[in-house]
């Protein structure tokens, strides 16, 4: 008895430790310090399927908040996203590029111009600038194949559960079946 009362006060007293490291990371309401190579990797493994090529650039420089994806889709239209933490962004029509004038406009704005020698590119500059939430809303703006490679893999791993929801309920016909014998 006096064992099971040592170990009952070793668990006590490790469960606060354990409570004390909780506090120790990020409060619930922060916001994760965003990793570009994990997020860029959970990407890849989640669209992989809809597009015909994802990699990570090799050419152009990622820091600690921003890489760049060179995306083929399935259409065979290529281009170059930039991934941060405000979202997904069309940076160039090639692999490992940024147009340069998108740069210009980038520059103008950080600078506090705004923009407003290129007032006659504003439509352009409206579409050019589009950040993207997710990488699917990404795809289904420029992949319209996308959606349709999207829907067919849903369609099929329902019905893959629903061919084991029916392979279960066989099995479990046949155990009352076995068990009423």
């Amino acid at each position: 008895m006096a064992e099971r009362e040592k170990k009952h006060v070793a668990l006590v007293t490790l469960t606060p430790n354990k409570m004390s490291d909780a506090k120790l990371s990020p409060d619930e309401n922060e916001e994760q310090p965003f990793n570009c190579i994990d997020e860029a990797n959970a990407i890849i493994n989640d669209v992989k399927s809809h597009v015909a090529e994802i990699c990570i650039s090799s050419k152009l420089a990622s820091n600690a908040s921003q890489i760049y994806l060179n995306i083929r889709t399935i259409e065979s239209a290529t281009c170059c996203v930039q991934v941060t933490s405000r979202g997904f962004k069309i940076v160039s029509s090639q692999y490992d590029t940024i147009d340069e004038d998108k740069l210009i406009k980038a520059a103008l704005k950080q600078n506090g111009n705004g923009g407003a020698i290129l007032d006659h590119d504003r439509d352009v500059d409206d579409d050019d600038e589009e950040i993207f939430e997710t990488p699917y809303a990404l795809l289904d703006k420029i992949s319209p194949r996308y959606v349709e490679s999207f829907g067919n893999q849903l369609c099929q791993q329902l019905r893959q559960l629903q061919q084991m929801r029916t392979e279960f309920h066989e099995e479990d016909e046949e155990q009352e079946e076995d068990d009423e014998e």
